[in-house]
C-alpha cells in the first residue's frame, strides 16, 4: 500500500470516529459534527477568508524576518569566535524561555497591531534557526573544507559550494519546526489580542459558546500548517535532489 493511500485511509478514520462520536456519545456543544463545522464556514465565508488570509500574513512574514535573521546569525556564529562567544550563551538563556510567554509584553510594548505580532514570530523562529544553522555547520566533516581549501577554495568559496549545500538537508528541518511554531505564535498572539484573524475569531466564538467556530479554526489552521509544510518539503526536494535527506535513510530503516 502507498503512502499516500495510507495518508487517506487515516484521515478517512479519523473523520469517522469523530463523527461517529458526534452521533452516539458527545453533545455537540462539547463536540460539533463535521456538518456543525461546514455549516459553520458556509454562514460566513468572506470573514473565514479574511481572517485565515490574516493569519497567513503574520505567519509569513515573522517566519521570513525570523528565518533569515536566524540563518544569518547562526552563519557568522560559525566564522567568528568572538561573534559566538558573545551570541552562543545569550541563545543558550534565552532559548529554554518560550515566546509565547512573552505576549503580554509584546502586546504592552507594541499594542494590537501587526507590527508586534510578527516580532513575536520572528523572535521565535530566530532561535530555532540560529541554532539549527550553527549545530549544522559543526557537523559538517571536516574533510570537505580540507578538500575545497586543497582545490583553492577560499573562505567565502567553502561557504559557498561546500557549507551551505552541506547543511541544506538539516536546515529543512529547522525551517519546518520553525513553521510549526510560527503559527502556534501567531494564534496565541491573536487570541490575546488582535483585531482580526484566526485567533481572534476563535476568542469571539468562545465567548459566545460557538464551539463550532472554534473547531472549524482549530481546522483552517491545521490546513494552513500543513499546506504550508508540504510545500516546504517539496520545495526542497526539487533545489536538493544531489543530497540525501533524513527521510531517504529513515526509508531505509521503515519496516512494512
Amino acid at each position: 500500500m502507498t503512502k499516500h493511500k495510507i495518508t487517506i485511509m487515516t484521515i478517512s478514520s479519523v473523520f469517522a470516529v469523530w463523527l461517529l462520536l458526534t452521533w452516539t456519545l458527545i453533545p455537540e456543544t462539547i463536540l460539533p459534527s463535521p456538518q456543525s463545522v461546514l455549516d459553520a464556514a458556509m454562514r460566513r465565508p468572506g470573514s473565514l477568508l479574511g481572517n485565515a488570509g490574516i493569519t497567513l500574513l503574520r505567519v509569513l512574514l515573522g517566519w521570513g524576518f525570523g528565518v533569515y535573521a536566524g540563518m544569518k546569525v547562526g552563519l557568522r556564529m560559525t566564522r567568528s569566535s568572538t561573534f559566538c562567544a558573545v551570541m552562543h550563551p545569550l541563545l543558550e538563556i534565552v532559548r529554554p524561555i518560550p515566546p509565547i510567554a512573552l505576549t503580554p509584553f509584546f502586546i504592552l510594548w507594541f499594542g494590537l497591531g501587526i507590527f508586534g505580532q510578527v516580532l513575536l514570530i520572528a523572535l521565535g523562529c530566530f532561535m530555532v534557526l540560529a541554532i539549527h544553522t550553527y549545530i549544522a555547520v559543526e557537523n559538517v566533516p571536516p574533510i570537505y573544507v580540507r578538500a575545497a581549501a586543497t582545490l583553492g577554495a577560499n573562505r567565502d568559496q567553502v561557504y559557498s559550494t561546500v557549507i551551505v549545500p552541506a547543511i541544506t538537508p538539516a536546515l529543512l528541518s529547522g525551517l519546518r519546526v520553525a513553521a510549526g511554531l510560527a503559527f502556534a505564535l501567531a494564534i496565541a498572539a491573536e487570541l490575546l489580542g488582535a483585531q482580526r484573524g484566526i485567533g481572534f475569531m476563535m476568542m469571539v466564538a468562545r465567548r459566545t459558546l460557538n464551539t463550532d467556530v472554534i473547531l472549524l479554526g482549530i481546522v483552517v489552521i491545521g490546513a494552513e500548517s500543513y499546506l504550508f509544510d508540504t510545500i516546504l518539503r517539496y520545495s526542497f526536494a526539487r533545489l536538493g535532489k544531489w543530497t540525501e535527506s533524513p527521510r531517504s535513510v529513515v526509508s531505509l530503516v521503515h519496516t512494512k
